[in-house]
């Protein structure tokens, strides 16, 4: 990234709360192992407090320093297994291969980058990928199609791990919605 669009993200992440989980880690929370998670573009950590509070230890990913560092006090204040690094993913994933027991990628779309999610994963380990659909684009953000899943293309990259649950469509978070294709799937053997 360059130092613009490091300086809009650290900005967006100055005094930011991390907010309530994204619903589809909530819901899928009960299917993740109880090992040690690699939460993606983290941000403000708002699924990586969710995983800890259940019981998993987390490696928390982003480009923001500030994001990362809120974090770090976040989990130091309220005793979680949180380990925030922060990392440039669109340079590629800075972890070994097999690292981790489940792979958390939420609003975040980087196509380049899913091989090595898919590594990361130690095997049965398990991939929870959340983003944005095309359709995205006709109601809000973000608009840019290399940030938005066509319809079925999530099922198409997980095509060599076991299907879990799967789904594409509108969700609704209280007052608004969003168009999102969501997935759990497992690395085999």
């Amino acid at each position: 990234m360059n130092h613009a669009q490091r300086d809009q993200w650290e900005e967006r992440y100055r005094g930011a709360a991390a907010g309530e989980a994204e619903p589809s880690v909530i819901e899928m929370l009960p299917m993740l192992p109880r090992g040690l998670a690699l939460d993606v573009a983290a941000g403000s950590g708002r699924n990586s407090i969710a995983l800890a509070r259940a019981g998993i230890r987390v490696v928390a990913a982003d480009f923001s320093a500030t994001a990362m560092r809120s974090l770090r006090q976040a989990a130091e204040i309220d005793r979680l297994p949180i380990m925030p690094v922060v990392a440039d993913l669109e340079e590629g994933l800075p972890f070994r291969r097999s690292s981790f027991d489940a792979v958390i990628n939420v609003s975040f779309l980087d196509r380049a980058l899913i091989p090595q999610l898919k590594a990361a994963l130690r095997a049965g380990g398990v991939l929870l990928f959340d983003t944005f659909l095309v359709d995205q684009a006709q109601t809000g953000h973000p608009r840019d199609p290399r940030f938005l899943l066509q319809h079925y293309e999530l099922r198409e990259i997980l095509a060599d791990m076991e299907l879990i649950r799967y789904r594409e469509g509108i969700v609704t978070y209280g007052d608004k919605c969003a168009w999102r294709a969501a997935a759990l799937a497992r690395r085999r053997g």
